[in-house]
């Protein structure tokens, strides 16, 4: 009867070391994909140029397509690209004058 609960205790501790390992490892890659996003985005601000623009980073690749919507905003059409996933755009469009950004899907 011990031995049943000493092998119970263990395996049950095991999952739910396993489960918060998990979980730990993809809220740390949510983490590297907004700021390697948000790296871009600051990038993208401060270069304010129309073109595209491929910046390899610590955690993966982002490629930056700028356009100018109107005379005071542009918008970045940011990709992010890990070692495994490709993720969808994301885009951003700010102020060149003030380079506030107006609206962030």
């Amino acid at each position: 009867m011990l031995l049943m609960i000493v092998l119970m205790a263990g395996v049950s501790s095991t999952s739910l070391f396993l489960s918060k390992y998990h979980y730990l490892t993809n809220m740390g890659k949510v983490y590297e994909r907004n700021a390697s996003i948000a790296h871009s985005v600051l990038l993208g601000i401060e270069n304010s140029t129309v073109g595209k623009v491929e910046h390899t980073g610590v955690y993966g690749m982002t490629e930056t397509i700028t356009a100018q919507l109107n005379e005071q905003e542009m918008i970045l059409d940011i990709t992010f690209q890990s070692s495994d996933k490709v993720f969808q755009p994301v885009s951003v469009v700010y102020n060149k004058e003030t380079k506030h950004i107006i609206d962030w899907k």
